[in-house]
């Protein structure tokens, strides 16, 4: 896990300062590089400059506990993190934990504990165990795992201190003797090694704080999910015919389909609006042509919609002598290579968004042919998955509910929309 855990305490001399510090590295120059310590003091100093304990996993993580950290910055952070956790960020019973965050510097776990010490002022010193990490969430997971052992290790070093307190009251009564005299002659803050009497409690620390790292790292880990991965992993079904669908955003070529802009000169503007309605919406489209090839324009209108539909059955070439339905779009061509439309639809004063903004690029001169087709497969997807959550929404709770409403107010659907929505919902996200 990359976390800092270290070991703080409040000097009477040098105010709070951190002690003891245990992190993670794959460097071995932080093995053994020299701590720098700027306060000369002997309860300011655990285990020297010189002094680094190390320990090493299989997989190669170096665990390294020093007097102080080798970045400047996480050393200042760290500094940072000791002042708070003793003096303001501290739980409503004196001891305990808090959590509180930065999201300049990074996040701090914190647990606020007493030891007893006869030569202090008030016969206690106050420390603090801190966890330093930039992961907000993962911090706020493991929080109960670190806490509780955070607790163990502050009893474990309050029950030390306690023998030693009780061994030198029995000598001397400080409280006694300073009510007596109303003289109290403080002295340097005594080191935790001497505070505790146990000579080997910066390696207990060591062992604690090793196990504190390891445990969050095994405890949780992150995986970083795509949308795509996370949907199948959620909903296998769900890329089908989705924005994720392989292929869906490859642009075909000018040699498989014509131009958008070249079809549009080809039928006159007019025509060209009323064939993009009709394809978007999914109205029957006929075409009776003599000199020019149906299936140039059918592949050319197969440009405006988001996923290639194989034989669409919705845009066919017509027939001989077949008669149509008035509900069906008929584009015959005419004289002089001209091309007329007959369709008892009309079309509305507000046609669909995705229609508009395929309009306005179309006639943005500063896209060439290519960027435009482009851009529209871009605005295609973007509807395809607004369309994709609709009826997720509405397979779940039902077409009238307020959910779905809500939602279509949210992705901006205006009733404008809903020819074009109904119809994809229908055919291409089936």
């Amino acid at each position: 896990m990359n976390a800092i855990v270290g070991l703080c305490h409040f000097c009477e001399a040098h105010g709070p300062r951190p002690l003891f510090c245990t992190f993670t590295t794959d460097n071995d120059k932080n093995t053994t590089e020299s701590s720098r310590a700027s306060v000369q003091c002997s309860g300011c100093t655990s285990l020297g400059p010189e002094t680094v304990f190390v320990s090493r996993d299989d997989d190669g993580t170096i665990y390294c506990s020093r007097e102080s950290v080798p970045n400047a910055d996480v050393t200042s952070f760290l500094r940072q993190a000791a002042i708070r956790s003793i003096t303001c960020e501290v739980n409503w019973k004196k001891e305990g934990g808090v959590v509180y965050f930065n999201d300049t510097h990074g996040h701090v776990l914190s647990l606020t504990f007493q030891l007893k010490d006869t030569w202090a002022r008030g016969l206690k010193r106050w420390f603090s165990i801190v966890v330093l990490m930039k992961d907000k969430m993962l911090l706020l997971n493991i929080t109960p795992l670190l806490s509780e052992h955070m607790q163990k290790i502050s009893k474990e070093l309050q029950d030390l201190a306690e023998a030693v307190f009780d061994a030198e009251q029995k000598v001397c009564s400080q409280r006694a003797l300073r009510l007596k005299t109303g003289r109290n002659d403080f002295v340097q803050s005594r080191s935790v090694m001497h505070l505790t009497g146990d000579e080997n409690v910066f390696k207990r620390l060591h062992s604690h704080f090793t196990w504190m790292l390891k445990a969050g790292a095994h405890t949780y880990s992150e995986t970083l999910y795509t949308s795509q991965d996370l949907l199948k992993k959620l909903q296998p079904h769900a890329v089908k015919k989705s924005i994720f669908e392989p292929g869906t955003c490859s642009v075909a070529g000018d040699k498989e389909c014509v131009a958008l802009r070249l079809l549009e000169k080809l039928v006159s503007k007019a025509v060209f609006r009323i064939l993009m309605y009709c394809t978007l919406t999914g109205v029957y489209i006929v075409i009776k042509s003599s000199n020019v090839e149906a299936t140039t324009i059918i592949n050319g209108l197969s440009r405006l919609l988001p996923m290639k539909v194989p034989n669409n059955p919705r845009i066919r070439q017509s027939a001989s002598e077949e008669s149509l339905p008035p509900a069906v779009c008929l584009l015959e061509e005419t004289e002089n290579n001209n091309f007329s439309c007959k369709w008892a639809g009309v079309l509305p004063t507000k046609c669909p968004t995705l229609m508009t903004r395929i309009e306005t690029s179309m006639n943005n001169e500063k896209f060439n042919d290519d960027v435009l087709h482009q851009h529209i497969k871009s605005l295609q997807l973007e509807w395809l998955g607004i369309v994709k959550a609709v009826k997720a929404a509405i397979d779940s709770s039902g077409s009238r509910s307020d959910a779905v409403a809500k939602l279509k107010l949210v992705f901006g659907v205006g009733q404008h929309d809903e020819p074009l929505v109904n119809y994809w919902m229908s055919v291409i996200c089936s």
